[in-house]
């Protein structure tokens, strides 16, 4: 049997010559250029449909100067590793759903390589992670004209769109919880990504400082000492500052973070010292449920639907994208609280002097292990 005749792709020669016009204008035309009269344009796409010079997608993306890409910029970061595959995972299954493709970069970027993905048309909008108070993509962005919506929050969000967690709402949803179980003194770790080289307040990480403030406004309501360590992890150990913490407020019951990042290095602490959790330090965590129940006992949590909150962010910036968005939108998603075995009764001032290296030389053993 004979191989059938193959039938010779359309070129952009082909269109050229259907439609009386140069190479060139074709090629112009193709790139959404603005010098070409109205009339050779609407001449010229005819000709392109008629003879089905590409597949009609690829064709409405030719025509509408549009490439249907929009950008996931999540600049690597040692705070929030576990809840990157939902954010993904959610942005992508808006971009399938709504016939967008998504691109995702997580290299750090300069001004230039920023600028160059809306420039070169890889991109038609993009969706900025890791969103610092004074963040200086925005600015740029915002500046140049070009669509983009945070997963974050600046200190000023006037004028902007963003998704964000609303992370203060839920270190108070935490604290609430502690209090209500009798803890008075609530130490909290924060895990700074960044190493400042200017100023720390120009520079601070969004999620770090809406973090401190959920918690140092829940401590003020009840009239808490506020007991906070920053840790900059990529230059320190947590759990060295967890240490120093327990022995600097020796009737601290309870730690606090919202970040799973430092989860290891609080426990590693405690048990060091041989204290038990919960018995004598209540600890909760922002952290995804499989994260949680790798522990023994398993961690009490505030947790946000991440999958949720990144598939709306998409959504948001397509719409405004297409010209259906209903002006600027701030949507924070709420932190839900999950209790487990990690949080219990604060322990009674009795047991405030008991002496940590003697109960191990007894042989009692720490009940929170990571598996």
């Amino acid at each position: 049997m004979k191989n059938p005749k193959r039938i010779p792709k359309t070129t952009i020669i082909d269109i050229a010559k259907a439609s009386g016009v140069s190479v060139s204008t074709v090629s112009r035309i193709l790139n959404n250029k603005p010098d070409v009269s109205e009339e050779t344009r609407e001449r010229v796409l005819a000709v392109i449909r008629d003879m089905q010079f590409t597949p009609q997608a690829s064709w409405q993306q030719l025509a509408s100067g549009k490439s249907r890409f929009i950008t996931l910029h999540y600049p690597q970061n040692l705070t929030r590793i576990h809840t990157m595959n939902s954010f993904v995972i959610g942005a992508a299954a808006a971009c399938e759903k709504l016939n967008y493709s998504l691109n995702i970069v997580v290299s750090p970027l300069d001004e230039n390589s920023l600028l160059s993905f809306f420039r070169s048309g890889q991109t038609d909008g993009m969706i900025l992670m890791e969103i610092l108070l004074h963040d200086w993509r925005v600015d740029l962005l915002r500046k140049a004209n070009f669509p983009f919506v945070m997963f974050g929050h600046c200190e000023n969000n006037t004028g902007l769109d963003f998704i964000d967690f609303d992370v203060e709402g839920g270190i108070r949803k935490a604290v609430d919880h502690l209090v209500e179980l009798g803890h008075r003194e609530i130490g909290f770790i924060s895990a700074e990504p960044y190493i400042f080289t200017g100023s720390e307040v120009h520079n601070a990480y969004g999620h770090t400082h809406w973090s401190i403030k959920g918690y140092i406004d829940a401590c003020a309501h009840y009239g808490l000492p506020v007991i906070c360590e920053k840790v900059q992890v990529i230059k320190e150990s947590v759990e060295s500052r967890v240490t120093d913490m327990l022995n600097n407020h020796p009737n601290m019951t309870a730690i606090l973070t919202s970040q799973d990042t430092a989860i290891s290095g609080i426990i590693k602490a405690i048990q060091d010292r041989g204290l038990r959790i919960p018995e004598d330090i209540s600890v909760v965590a922002s952290t995804i449920e499989q994260m949680a129940e790798l522990t023994t006992p398993p961690l009490t949590t505030i947790d946000c639907n991440a999958e949720a909150a990144s598939y709306k962010a998409a959504v948001m910036l397509i719409e405004h994208l297409e010209g259906i968005s209903e002006g600027n939108q701030q949507i924070l998603f709420p932190f839900h609280l999950t209790v487990r075995g990690s949080t219990g009764k604060a322990r009674s001032k009795a047991k405030d002097g008991i002496n940590p290296v003697l109960r191990m030389a007894k042989g009692i053993k720490n009940t929170l292990i990571l598996r």
